[in-house]
């Protein structure tokens, strides 16, 4: 889907994805650019993985629980 860019820099996320993503009017999106490209995703206060509120770690601005953060230390390196 090709979207323009107004006058004040702004885009609309379509209705059908904000919908999806049960976004609504005010809620906090994370806006990132990494090799040319512009993300944007929900902005979530808890762990990325399960979602708790116990934050232990942030890695590349993701929020980790100390269970998750200990699950991933014990993930075999192939």
């Amino acid at each position: 889907m090709i979207k323009k860019i107004d006058n004040l820099g702004r885009v609309v996320v379509p209705k059908g994805y904000r919908q999806m993503l049960g976004l609504k009017p005010g809620d906090p999106l994370d806006v990132d650019v990494e090799a040319g490209t512009i993300t944007m995703s929900p902005h979530r206060d808890g762990c990325v993985f399960c979602g708790g509120p116990n934050v232990a770690a942030v890695y590349s601005r993701k929020n980790i629980c100390g269970d998750c953060l200990e699950r991933i230390k014990s993930i075999p390196i192939a």
